[in-house]
């Protein structure tokens, strides 16, 4: 049975009164502050100390309005949370100017970074790890703060009303004598923790705090707030209209709260009655810790006796993933069973997410409303401006290529902005894709330079093959973005500047107004807002561009999305155990209920251990548990339906059995696990043969083919269909590093450029065919200077690029030795980069005959000297002469060669080697290993015997194409080396039969 309210009269002191928290608990309430009102005849001011039973109480005070009330009393009693109460006090605009988290952050900051062995000293020598210092020592001063304010509180009163023998006003001058007692206080108190503090890092903390705590510190302004109140209360009583107060106290306060708050209420009765509302746990706290007193052991135990476990399930499974799905199910029986307010208390909140996103298949029909703190960070809206800080905070050179397209692909910029191109949608919506395939093509990793030199290079190609030029918008993308970037560069940063910047980048791409579109952009806009600072003196702190990103990171990661509500036929709270107080649900699901998660503690902040906490009357861990121990036996005292789902098995496959405090009730009540009922489906299994597939009679064949795709064919038949008969390629990725590729065709280019140098200054300076001297320190100096030329602008674009080229120049001086010996054999140069196309007759099952072109790219030509009528084919490695030697072996798999000297035998086109016939073919590595053999490293592999592999070749070939022309089935045979990396390895299955 409730305890009666007390009947109040005219002491000066405020009266205890307890509720039982338990199902009836605001009821119980709601009909204890109408008493309160019939008694007083007036309309009762109520505080409740958190602000989660504030809906559920003015529900039940509507629900219990006595009938016969006067008419002044007919509206609801005021319900207020303790905090809203605070920021409603009278003349709250004559405090000291309230510092917003961020001004609080910045100060800090700006004291770690005038002391870098301060940041040293911490270990925060990162711009994020000095954030989240900064936020640890003002938490930490906040702590040492709060545990003065009752000094500061009794010094406060006290010698007001001696100095002045009249009721406290609130004003400027009390403000400056509030301030006067807190240094006052502070000087007394420093010294005496500074004796007890041993750790450097705390002794450091401590001058922190002497030096910038003020009375506009939030807990000094509580303070304020609370004086304000108490002058309010004492001008209402001179005018007969001051209200009784009642204190609801939903949670154990720290001790330090408790004295704080006592001392505030023995002041604010001795001008009107209050009434001091606890919750009396001696009824339902289910183990002693939740009892609390003498005798709890036994009372614990007559509680679990009287409880109804029959209502309770506990349910456990082996997997993550199980429990996720288990969690989903429960809940949606509650929903079947018309259950319409429903709670999932997240103890384990990765099962709770997981959980929350299976649940979404029920539509509209939930309303889900998550109060487990939500971060905005994880939000896709959160998602694309950090793409922009990312694009912004590239380096000078310009961003990755991976990093430019996060940018252009996130749905929140508008391209068509008259600000950016100024162009049509549907033109602007393949633009994008169309710059990813030319940066992927290209191999262009990072760097503006190298951006418009892929762009410059893909219709260079597309004007060679009479293909579509890419569109011309791609350069003023490029040119855009640059100069936004260029200016974020050269920027001077103070918060000021940079807050502006920044709105003005988000408006000229699109972005402000699409995210103002959002849910959840609306409240990143709103979180962008406050690095305002209006006019704030933390406008002017300059600081480097990568540290004020960093800044914009921590706040966005430290603020919370709040869902929009909806109408639903159910309403799902995801929350912690510590807000199921006072709170009415239908049914309730709790996930993780382990030994490792239930109970659950914070951690003491940075510079407090247990200890000291305890010393300092603030949280500690034995008052966390036995804050939960009470919550949870509220929670089963309340509710009617209690799921327990717990994961019987660890990520390291240990067991875990359930929470202690379960296992406890297990042993009285042989309450036991239930098993869970998750559905399986059986299913035959059949052996897979190997993969064989027929091509469609109406699969068109293909009438030319490159070196590559007939490697493709060679490689496996299936590889070739989904490349070149289906046209599917894999979605190739980008990554941070500079390609191998990317240098390969580069020094394509070089030797190229260096070859028909050489010809020309031969042909000019006859000395060089002669002296062997001059010539060789020619052709290194020359081929060394070109190859600066040619990568300057790859340099320009990545300087990672760099490497590359000194790699390159080293390998000069042997490169150089090969070639005078080359051509110490006869050989000279004669072309490169040429077009070579034969045509070959295959004869199809319908006995009609074919021309197949067989066409590519050959590297090199070299002609004798001494014979006019023998040429050789040179085709450049960018590989060890390792892998070039390991390719001789496979010739036939892999006929490169043999194709270009086959295309330049045929008579039947004209190119510019005919009339001599090739009958050597090399090989030669750009990569020789020179650190073992220097220059004479060897880097040339001959095809040899190279007539009868170039008749095994034509044999091979025309049976290939014959039987693929003829659409003989298909069988995968490759090896492990090529169905690795393969992409039509999903289509022969390969590794399954």
């Amino acid at each position: 049975m409730p305890l009666p309210f007390p009947t109040i009269s005219d002491q000066k002191q405020p009266y205890a009164w307890a509720i039982t928290p338990n199902s009836g608990a605001l009821e119980d309430l709601a009909q204890g502050i109408w008493s309160c009102a019939k008694q007083t005849n007036q309309r009762p001011l109520v505080v409740l100390s958190t602000a989660g039973p504030l809906i559920g109480l003015r529900t039940a005070l509507e629900q219990t309005r006595p009938k016969d009330l006067p008419s002044h009393l007919r509206f609801l009693p005021q319900v207020i949370s303790y905090a809203d109460w605070l920021e409603a006090a009278p003349n709250a605009w004559k405090f000291p100017k309230k510092q917003s988290d961020l001004e609080r952050w910045l100060g800090v900051y700006a004291t770690l970074r005038e002391h870098p062995d301060l940041q040293a000293r911490f270990k925060a020598e990162t711009e994020a790890g000095a954030w989240g210092l900064a936020q640890a020592i003002i938490k930490a001063c906040d702590t040492l703060s709060r545990a003065m304010l009752p000094q500061l509180q009794k010094q406060i009163y006290k010698q007001l009303e001696a100095a002045n023998h009249k009721p406290i006003q609130i004003g400027q001058a009390w403000v400056d004598q509030a301030s006067i007692f807190l240094d006052k206080l502070i000087s007394e108190v420093y010294p005496q923790l500074s004796r007890k503090v041993v750790d450097q890092e705390a002794s450091v903390l401590l001058i922190f705090w002497r030096y910038i705590t003020s009375v506009s510190d939030p807990v000094f302004r509580e303070q304020l707030a609370m004086g304000a109140h108490l002058e309010a209360i004492e001008q209402a009583k001179k005018h007969h209209q001051e209200r009784p107060l009642i204190w609801v106290e939903t949670a154990d306060p720290k001790p330090i709260d408790q004295e704080m708050i006592s001392i505030f209420l023995g002041q604010y009765a001795r001008h009107t009655s209050v009434i001091e509302v606890s919750m009396d746990w001696q009824s339902i706290g289910l183990w002693p810790e939740a009892v609390g007193g003498d005798g709890a052991q036994l009372q614990a135990l007559e509680n679990v006796r009287a409880s109804q476990p029959e209502h309770w399930r506990l349910i456990g499974v082996k997997r993550f993933e199980e429990l996720a799905w288990l969690t989903a199910k429960t809940i949606e029986q509650h929903v079947i069973a018309d259950k319409k307010k429903i709670a999932l208390v997240a103890q384990d909140r990765l099962v709770a997410r997981r959980a929350r996103a299976l649940l979404t298949r029920l539509g509209p029909s939930l309303n889900i409303r998550d109060e487990t703190g939500w971060k905005l960070s994880t939000t896709r809206a959160a998602a694309a401006f950090h793409s922009w800080l990312g694009l912004i905070r590239s380096p000078k050179d310009g961003p990755s290529a991976k990093v430019l397209l996060e940018f252009l692909q996130n749905p929140f910029i508008a391209i068509e902005n008259p600000h950016w191109l100024d162009c049509d949608p549907q033109l602007c919506a393949g633009l994008i894709a169309e710059l990813e395939d030319i940066l992927i093509s290209s191999k262009a990793e990072s760097g503006w330079k190298t951006f418009h030199l892929a762009i410059e290079g893909a219709n260079a190609n597309a004007q060679k093959r009479s293909s579509a030029l890419p569109n011309p918008a791609l350069f003023k993308l490029l040119q855009f973005l640059r100069e936004r970037h260029y200016e974020w560069q050269n920027l001077k940063v103070d918060c000021h500047q940079a807050y502006n910047l920044l709105q003005k980048n988000l408006e000229a791409i699109g972005m402000a107004n699409r995210l103002s579109q959002d849910s959840a952009g609306k409240q990143l806009l709103e979180v962008i807002q406050s690095f305002d600072l209006k006019a704030s003196t933390h406008q002017q702190v300059r600081m480097r561009l990568s540290e004020w990103l960093s800044l914009i990171k921590t706040v966005i990661e430290g603020a919370s999305y709040q869902e929009e509500g909806k109408e639903a036929i159910a309403t799902l709270d995801i929350l912690p155990l510590s807000s199921t107080r006072l709170r009415k649900y239908d049914a309730v699901v709790m996930v993780g209920c382990d030994e490792q998660q239930l109970p659950s503690y914070a951690e003491p902040p940075l510079f407090f251990s247990d200890a000291l906490n305890q010393l300092l009357k603030t949280s500690t861990i034995a008052l966390q548990f036995q804050q939960q121990a009470r919550d949870l036996s509220q929670l089963l005292a309340s509710v009617a339906s209690v799921d327990f789902l717990w994961q019987s098995n660890s990520k390291s496959g240990e067991p875990l059995r359930p929470s202690a405090w379960i296992q406890r009730l297990q042993s009285e009540l042989k309450w036991n696990p239930l098993q869970a009922d998750l559905s399986q489906r059986s299913i035959q299994i059949h052996p897979l043969a190997r993969s064989v597939a027929y091509l469609e009679d109406d699969l068109p064949m293909p009438l030319s083919m490159s070196p590559s795709a007939y490697k493709a064919l060679r490689d496996c038949p299936y590889r070739y269909y989904v490349r070149s008969l289906l046209g599917l390629r894999k979605i190739k990725g980008l990554d941070e590093g500079f390609d191998a590729s990317l240098a390969g065709q580069k020094l394509h280019a070089i030797l190229k450029i260096f070859y028909h140098a050489l010809k020309t200054e031969a042909y000019n300076n006859p000395e060089l065919k002669v002296d062997q001297q001059l010539r060789r320190e020619w052709m290194e100096k020359r081929l060394s200077a070109i190859s600066e030329q040619e990568f300057k602008d790859l340099i320009e674009g990545d300087a990672r690029v760099m490497g590359t080229l000194r790699d390159w120049q080293k390998q000069i001086p042997s490169f150089i030795n090969w070639q005078l010996q080359h051509e110490q054999e006869g050989w000279e140069y004669f072309d490169g980069e040429a077009k070579v196309v034969f045509d070959l007759p295959i004869q199809s099952p319908d006995g009609e005959l074919h021309q197949i072109r067989i066409e590519g790219y050959a590297d090199r030509f070299d002609v004798h000297t001494s014979d006019p009528q023998l040429a050789s084919v040179i085709d450049y490695k960018h590989q060890a002469y390792k892998k070039v030697q390991d390719r001789a072996e496979h010739i036939l798999d892999d006929p490169q060669l043999l194709i270009y000297a086959r295309a330049a035998n045929e008579a039947s086109e004209n190119h510019k080697i005919v009339g001599r016939k090739v009958e050597q073919a090399e090989w030669v590595s750009l990569k020789a290993n020179i650190s073992k053999d220097g220059q004479y490293a060897p880097r040339s592999q001959e095809v040899s015997p190279f007539p009868e592999l170039m008749e095994q070749f034509t044999e091979q070939i025309t049976q290939d194409l014959e039987d693929l022309w003829s659409k003989k089935p298909m069988k995968a045979f490759a090896p492990d080396g090529v169905c690795q990396y393969c992409e039509a390895r999903g289509i022969c299955r390969k590794g399954v039969w």
